[in-house]
């Protein structure tokens, strides 16, 4: 299996298809996450660095794990709670992040409520599985697999300082931010990748914007991502 050795020390799984090294380009070389692209990067930080909570990162569609890798390298005194539905993703996560003891996995998907849900193949990849309620004609479906609330994934981390919520489910925020939303608001930044240009007529952001627009947050767009920056 290629590797990708990261600083001289730690080793990065991946299969060396398009899309693994997609998710390496992007996260790993390009950074699309790091906060110096923001304005408000040095208040930011200063919340990481002042807190005398601990920082938790919570980590919704960690693929093979390039995302909780780059969080934990760049915020290691964080929490990660690092979440992936599909099993061969899952497997590469837990293995690129055993070497970071803040790094806790979860395999299941993120939604308005628990459950079980389908997780299907739309053939653009391994980064490009969605979940859906039931499955349409023709869909390729992989397995049912459990769902899991932000609520659920909070459970028990009442002390901690909610720092970074990092989405990218691949049109499933449709759903996340359908109900239960009180708890995003906790977090000072959420990261988001929105789907409208993938999923045509589906309006999969809208209830993302229409919760951001109750908030007291600014909405800074840049390149696939939404910065979403707590004000108070």
């Amino acid at each position: 299996m290629p590797e990708l050795v990261i600083n001289d020390k730690y080793v990065f799984r991946h299969r060396g298809t398009e899309s693994d090294i997609g998710v390496i380009s992007q996260i790993l070389q390009a950074e699309d996450y790091h906060l110096g692209r923001l304005r408000r990067q040095p208040e930011l930080q200063s919340i990481y660095e002042n807190s005398a909570a601990c920082p938790l990162i919570v980590d919704c569609g960690a693929n093979i794990g390039a995302s909780a890798v780059w969080f934990a390298l760049n915020f290691p005194k964080s929490r990660i709670v690092a979440l992936e539905p599909e099993r061969q993703n899952y497997e590469l996560l837990v293995q690129n992040t055993e070497c970071f003891p803040n790094v806790r996995t979860l395999r299941a998907a993120i939604g308005s409520r628990h459950g079980q849900i389908f997780l299907t193949d739309p053939g653009t990849g391994e980064w490009g599985y969605r979940t859906k309620p039931s499955p349409e004609a023709g869909d390729k479906v992989i397995e049912k697999v459990d769902v899991v609330t932000l609520r659920d994934v909070l459970r028990g981390s009442e002390p901690d300082r909610k720092f970074i919520l990092k989405i990218d489910i691949e049109g499933a925020e449709q759903d996340l931010f359908r109900s239960n939303t009180r708890e995003f608001d906790e977090f000072a930044l959420i990261i988001i990748e929105l789907h409208d240009w993938l999923l045509p007529g589906s309006a999969s952001s809208r209830n993302f914007l229409k919760w951001h627009a109750g908030t007291d947050r600014d909405f800074v767009y840049i390149g696939e991502n939404v910065f979403s920056i707590k004000n108070r």
